[in-house]
């Protein structure tokens, strides 16, 4: 896979960001779709931090390998980050009293809870923890196929904005045309002009700016139909934007459910002593 993020990323109560590796294929059939979803994100890390005293998840996301993604609640209550080994996320405001701190990997849960660290390693308490997240992987597909198609359109748009600066029309040859100007006005320079000759000399310089202008005219031409192109991409552009604010409104809400149902598992976990206190 193409390392799509090599750099620190710090996000202060982020709506949503994403950053995803390669090309991601996205066909007509839902079951490939998310087989490659949950193929992606088979042996990554979710990780999620949710604060029930009104305040904000201060989020700080660092991704340094092929894949991370991010998003945050409405109300900026609840962080979630999913990604590789290399995608971490922390809080760095929460209350510990006031947040739940869960790091979901592959084979275990480890987590706090009202001030108390615990560990998951029960099989089946995992699968389930795990499967709350497949909406996020599959808004996050999503968001990476839309990215990529944006990332077209822009290439798209570029070529166009350099075809429009390097239009060219076939011009004819006018050096005869202004060397007769040329020593017509010489002449009268010389020798004075009528107001019949300064007509005339008027009359070749008026025909040339008119042919020059016609020639302008066409360059104009080419350059409206390639604005009209870089136009309606910019209208496709527009589209795939409020897709993905769609799918960031989308992610926000699922967030909200994903902490609800967590928190209430790993409640449950520690009664029934499933997760061990460390």
């Amino acid at each position: 896979m193409k390392k799509m993020l090599s750099t620190k990323s710090v996000a202060r109560n982020v709506k949503w960001f994403a950053i995803a590796a390669a090309t991601v294929l996205v066909t007509a059939s839902v079951v490939p779709f998310l087989a490659h979803a949950q193929t992606k994100y088979a042996n990554d890390t979710f990780t999620l931090i949710s604060r029930n005293d009104g305040g904000s998840v201060d989020m700080h996301v660092e991704g340094r390998g092929d894949h991370c993604w991010a998003t945050t609640s409405d109300d900026r209550g609840i962080g979630i980050s999913m990604g590789d080994s290399r995608c971490t996320m922390m809080d760095e405001g929460a209350d510990d009293e006031a947040s739940l701190r869960a790091r979901i990997e592959p084979a275990k849960i480890t987590f706090r809870l009202n001030g108390k660290s615990y560990i998951v390693n029960d099989a089946a308490t995992v699968k389930s923890a795990r499967s709350l997240f497949d909406p996020l992987v599959r808004i996050e597909e999503q968001q990476s196929e839309l990215g990529r198609q944006q990332r077209a359109l822009g290439e798209k748009q570029r070529d166009f904005g350099r075809q429009q600066r390097e239009v060219k029309v076939p011009v004819p040859d006018m050096s005869a045309d202004f060397q007769k100007v040329e020593a017509d006005a010489k002449r009268l320079s010389a020798q004075g002009g009528t107001q019949s000759e300064l007509g005339d000399l008027q009359s070749e310089i008026g025909d040339l700016q008119s042919r020059l202008g016609d020639l302008q005219s066409q360059a104009g031409d080419v350059q409206s139909k390639l604005g009209d192109q870089q136009s309606k991409l910019g209208d496709q552009q527009s589209a795939l934007g409020d897709q993905q604010s769609a799918l960031g409104d989308q992610s926000g809400k699922t967030a909200v459910d994903i902490a609800g149902k967590l928190r209430a598992m790993l409640t449950q976990a520690i009664q029934s002593g499933t997760a061990k206190a460390e």
